[in-house]
């Protein structure tokens, strides 16, 4: 055994109890955003499968919010229905070997494919609601013959570390398993007896283990045993959770010990683990259900009471007479109840308190109102802008314009999604499938290592829309300047102009020429121009030939001494 299975439980605990203080907040945002989602580990029941619906939630504008959210990231930064990304070459280079472009969006499309084929879209989209509920998400993506695949961890039951970069780079992930899927995932020999012995007997065939899922940096722990030098980077270890740790006080590891199931590693990091926002160096990031969390609460009471007033109004609670009681009142629809009105000057029935409309109405208008801060808080109305549109054509310019200032506030949350979650799923997908061969052959065995990744979905695109605007101003400009000053066209280089601006645009990089190709067609260009002049010359130069033997024929065949021309010029001399 390589590791110390002991310490990584520790470390495993150390970091489940650097995360605890963040355990009551996402109960409550679970009960109010998420219902089902949040999975405590540190709880009793944690094996049993938590209620979609929480019954004590009397407003739901915290789970529309969320779903809203979730919807409109999906939709606006990686949509299944249009490309989302392009292939392109690190640092982008001016000059590219023929036939790169053409691959690069070859290799795209397939990859798309791909990704269509996996589970990946309903992956992220759920790995969305976590972000903005919880503010941080762990999705997992492995390969094997059967294609790519995506696991995503429910919060509760996963902890993560990070790096001197701030970086997440380490993960351990807990999953309930019975003793069948345990002899069923993993190499038989390394299954304690006590499990097998489980599956031997069909009543305890169901009988649930903590498994625990640890990935991180090889040499985080290279001191505990001897590591080749082959090893790869990442270290990734399945055990079983000794019972001293585990939550239903069931023997987990062999004699209460934890226990190595298996042992691996991946040449890059197999996790993404996206954060909304951070502070520093903070593992765990902060949601946009935090920020809004306390109205969500307020939410519920207000709601509880308009509920009771509305109750109330359709359902007052009633005085009755004495003189009924032996024979009761009747106070269904068309119910009678009798009595002797002689007896008492009183009514017989009437209602103690209703509730006038003018504070049902307050209550109402006071609810709306907190629900907008909701909304707002979670970006509904942004989201809202292009998903409740009825256009199919709306364009990310229009959205930038429309919603620019929204479009600011999300702008630093949309670029760390490119950088924690987008461009590594794209990166690793591509080493995953280049190690698989399933990339296409690239053009005259060109070694292709990395790739960069540019992203063209509709949000991507409105926060470069103003940058494309710029360079549409620049060259009018220029060219209503050329008018008076034709100089002002030396400063402006064409190629660079077209390349920024479709760059900008997200346009297919198939759409430009080779360097090498463009080079040569100028090249012909120029040639058959000096031909075309050559010839303009020559055919001037015969005009001009043809004029002057017109000219000698005709004074050869004048005659003199007839007055001509001639005869004035040969008299004067």
């Amino acid at each position: 055994m390589t590791f110390d299975i002991t310490r990584l439980q520790t470390r495993y605990e150390e970091l489940r109890l650097e995360r605890s203080g963040f355990t009551e907040v996402y109960r409550e945002i679970a009960r109010l955003f998420a219902p089902g989602r949040y999975r405590d580990d540190t709880a009793s029941d944690y094996h049993l499968r938590p209620y979609p619906i929480d019954s004590k939630l009397v407003n739901s504008t915290g789970v529309l919010s969320l779903r809203a959210m979730a919807a409109g990231l999906h939709g606006g930064m990686t949509s299944p229905v249009r490309p989302w990304f392009r292939l392109v070459l690190q640092g982008n280079p001016t000059e590219v070997p023929e036939g790169l472009n053409a691959w690069l969006d070859l290799t795209t499309q397939v990859m798309q494919a791909v990704l269509h084929q996996s589970n990946f879209y309903s992956a992220v989209h759920g790995l969305y609601a976590d972000l903005g509920a919880f503010g941080t998400g762990l999705l997992v993506e492995t390969a094997d013959e059967d294609g790519i695949h995506f696991h995503l961890c429910n919060p509760g039951e996963f902890v993560i570390d990070i790096n001197s970069n701030n970086e997440v780079d380490t993960f351990y992930r807990r999953i309930h398993m019975t003793a069948r899927q345990i002899v069923d995932t993993f190499n038989n020999k390394n299954v304690p007896d006590f499990i097998k012995g489980q599956c031997e007997h069909t009543r305890n065939v169901t009988a649930r283990y903590d498994v625990i899922h640890a990935v991180f940096p090889r040499n985080e722990f290279k001191t505990l045993g001897r590591i080749a030098s082959a090893d790869k980077p990442y270290a990734s270890v399945y055990f079983l959770l000794g019972s001293s740790s585990s939550s239903t006080g069931e023997l987990t590891g062999l004699g209460g010990k934890p226990s190595v199931l298996e042992e691996g590693g991946y040449d890059i990091f197999p996790a993404f683990a996206p954060r909304w926002d951070i502070s520093n160096s903070d593992r765990y990031g902060i949601s946009p259900a935090m920020q809004v969390l306390p109205d969500c609460k307020m939410l519920q009471a207000m709601t509880t009471t308009l509920r009771k007033l509305q109750h109330k109004a359709a359902d007052p609670p009633l005085v009755v007479d004495q003189s009924l009681r032996a024979t009761g009142v009747r106070l269904t629809p068309g119910g009678l109840s009798y009595f002797d009105s002689t007896r008492t000057g009183m009514t017989p029935v009437a209602p103690i308190h209703q509730p006038d409309a003018q504070t049902l109405q307050y209550s109402m208008q006071a609810i709306q109102e907190v629900q907008e801060i909701i909304n707002n808080g979670m970006y509904v109305e942004l989201f809202r802008t292009f998903l409740d549109d009825e256009r199919h054509n709306v364009t990310a310019t229009e959205i930038s314009a429309r919603q620019s200032e929204k479009l600011v506030l999300l702008g630093p949350v949309l670029e760390r999604l490119h950088k924690e979650l987008l461009q590594p799923v794209i990166q690793r997908t591509f080493a995953l499938m280049r190690e698989w061969g399933a990339l296409p052959s690239p053009p005259n065995n060109v070694d292709i290592i990395n790739v960069d990744v540019t992203f063209e979905s509709v949000l991507a695109q409105a926060q470069r829309a103003s940058l494309s605007a710029n360079i549409e101003q620049g060259v009018v400009f220029v060219g209503n300047l050329a008018q008076m000053a034709p100089e002002a066209l030396d400063l402006l280089n064409a190629d660079s102009t077209v390349r920024a601006y479709l760059d900008r645009v997200a346009a297919p990089a198939s759409m430009l020429r080779e360097q090498g190709e463009v080079e040569m067609i100028r090249q012909r260009r120029a040639e058959q121009q000096a031909q075309q002049q050559q010839m303009a010359v020559g055919n001037q130069a015969l005009a001009e030939a043809g004029v002057l033997a017109d000219a000698a024929k005709t004074m050869g065949e004048t005659r003199l001494g007839q007055g001509s021309m001639l005869d004035n010029l040969l008299g004067g001399a």
